[in-house]
């Protein structure tokens, strides 16, 4: 919940932790652009107060860093960690960042410091799996540890959010708009892909490889959006664990029979042997050409979608998109 004082006004962003957060109002800034007063958040760790309208934003995590992007704002500085495994910004980021700091791992809560920061952005993992760190960095300026509670964050209560804390609603409205419109104009494009069948798999090494299975999650939300649906053996294994994303032995490829199959495997070495595994020339989506050999940072922006990622990897998937569609 977000409220702007004096008047108390209620802001709605996020569920709780359990996911079961029940509110009642709603409201935005009362007006665009200018210097704002206290807005609190209300987040999965408890209320956030941030004084005026943030000019100084540090970002943690892509999608924060996509979403002040999306806004042509400049972060001050920023973690990426699929830039520091790949040595370079995601395709839809360009240069984007030039003027911003590149944080590192090793020294982060100096360099947060550093920057000077009235507001830091970071996922929801970073509370709860790295607690002594977040304690460390909320010391240094107001943070929010995530949104809704969930595993992957949806990318339009980000955009939300970052609209209402910088007085920008109207530009969120416009970029939420722009990227569902990219969406929907795709669903419409290809009508057959409604009830067809995806999976979604990262090789990491030579004995397992890690699948998602939610279709509520990061992906799967916008996969469903296009009317697909989680392949059906991977869909029942999450029916059982409960697991959003889990791995699989690579002796269960046949686990990824679907229409479309989606998969990185981060180098050319892995990849040879994940065409050699048994049962991998048997998937239906490689028999018909449906299969999206992605990067690292494209994966990762399947799995954590945002304002700037969703509209580059439909046009990167449309080729394999049109061969589902068509496909009976």
């Amino acid at each position: 919940m977000v409220t702007r004082f004096p008047r108390r006004l209620a802001v709605v962003f996020a569920l709780l932790a359990s996911l079961v957060l029940a509110v009642s109002a709603c409201s935005a800034p009362d007006e665009e652009g200018g210097e704002g007063g206290p807005i609190q958040v209300n987040t999965p760790q408890g209320p956030v107060m941030i004084p005026s309208t943030p000019t100084r934003i540090v970002t943690l995590g892509s999608q924060w860093i996509d979403t002040a992007l999306a806004f042509d704002v400049t972060p001050v500085a920023y973690l990426d960690q699929s830039e520091i495994l790949t040595k370079k910004s995601s395709p839809w980021v360009g240069d984007k960042l030039e003027r911003s700091t590149s944080l590192s791992m090793e020294n982060m809560v100096a360099e947060i410091a550093k920057a000077d920061p009235d507001l830091i952005l970071a996922e929801g993992f970073m509370a709860t799996a790295q607690p002594e760190m977040y304690a460390k960095i909320k010391e240094i300026a107001p943070t929010i540890p995530g949104v809704t509670g969930k595993q992957v964050d949806p990318w339009e209560d980000l955009v939300t959010l970052f609209g209402t804390i910088t007085n920008k609603a109207d530009k969120a409205k416009e970029i939420t708009d722009r990227v569902n419109g990219a969406i929907d104009q795709v669903k419409t494009d290809l009508p057959g892909l409604e009830g067809k069948t995806y999976s979604l798999a990262y090789m990491y090494s030579s004995e397992q490889i890690q699948v998602m299975a939610d279709p509520s999650d990061g992906a799967g939300v916008l996969f469903g959006q296009l009317g697909l649906k989680v392949a059906p053996k991977l869909a029942a294994a999450f029916a059982k664990n409960q697991q959003p994303r889990f791995p699989i032995s690579t002796e269960n490829v046949p686990m990824l029979e679907s229409d479309f199959l989606v998969v990185t495997t981060g180098n050319e070495a892995m990849h040879s042997e994940l065409v050699k595994l048994p049962g991998y020339k048997n998937l239906s989506s490689v028999k018909d050409g449906a299969v999206a050999n992605l990067s690292l940072a494209e994966i990762t922006g399947l799995n954590q979608p945002t304002p700037l990622a969703i509209p580059y990897l439909l046009d990167q998937l449309r080729p394999q998109l049109e061969r589902v569609a068509n496909t009976r």
